[in-house]
């Protein structure tokens, strides 16, 4: 579709502008709640920067992990190369990855803003669908993540980085960015009233994986690498909800002991 665009000469990348324009996004958005616990908007341009590291450094690395077989196979084309296998093999993200990663960034931002985890959960994770759902119309610029092919509803990409070129391909990027955003307006109203993170926590995850788990037959990409007969993100969308599934289990029973020893 259009990848990149150019302005007084130079040439930017549709991609990362809309990652920027998601995590602002959700910073604007968290702060018009982080009052109720004390931070600023300039709290949330810090969260941008750790969670925003988490969420790089986390997509990356299972991008890497994903595509590890595929570059051992062709190890010989990059002898004497190592910036081409540097960037083969972190040249992209794979969401869940991210949002790992940026969970595992939440203990040191709670930390830095002296607050608690519960706190940065309920007032971040309901944001996260509506990021997520700005970052894959960047997918769908570039051309990356894209749907089988499809006569009737595809759209032909001319100038894509990620797909083949003159294909009618399922637009799938257009069809999670609205699952996405339906999920953030279930998940900004959920949190309206004061919820416990477990629940506004499993709401996110159980939403997206069961969401994620049917659009992967839709993809087209081979990327996105596989596990057995499931892709790479169904897999990890079965551990999400049987995570959060137990997790609720477990706080449910919790719950349930404690008003029986009141």
């Amino acid at each position: 579709m259009l990848p990149d665009f150019t302005i007084f000469g130079q040439t930017y990348p549709v991609y990362t502008l809309a990652g920027l324009a998601a995590l602002f996004a959700a910073a604007g958005l968290a702060s018009v709640r982080s009052k109720k616990i004390g931070l600023t908007f300039s709290d949330m341009l810090l969260g941008i920067v750790i969670l925003g590291a988490g969420l790089l450094i986390g997509g990356s690395v299972l991008f890497a992990l994903v595509r590890m077989p595929t570059l051992w196979e062709f190890r010989d084309n990059f002898a004497g190369s190592p910036l081409a296998f540097l960037q083969a093999t972190f040249g992209g993200m794979i969401f869940y990855g991210g949002l790992f990663g940026a969970l595992a960034a939440m203990p040191i931002y709670a930390r830095l803003m002296k607050r608690s985890l519960s706190d940065i959960i309920c007032l971040v994770i309901p944001t996260f669908p509506l990021a997520h759902s700005i970052m894959r119309l960047g997918c769908f610029a570039a051309g990356c993540c894209h749907g089988i092919p499809h006569d009737t509803l595809g759209i032909a990409f001319t100038r894509a980085i990620g797909a083949p070129n003159d294909i009618p391909l399922l637009p799938v990027q257009l069809i999670e960015a609205a699952m996405n955003f339906l999920i953030f307006v279930i998940m900004w109203q959920f949190s309206k009233k004061e919820r416990k993170a477990i629940h506004i926590l499993c709401l996110y995850g159980m939403s997206y994986a069961a969401g994620r788990f049917a659009l992967e037959f839709l993809r087209g990409d081979v990327a996105r690498g596989f596990v057995f007969f499931l892709s790479t993100s169904q897999f990890i969308s079965i551990l999400v909800l049987l995570a959060c599934t137990i997790a609720l289990l477990c706080s449910k029973k919790r719950g349930w002991q404690k008003n029986r020893t009141k």
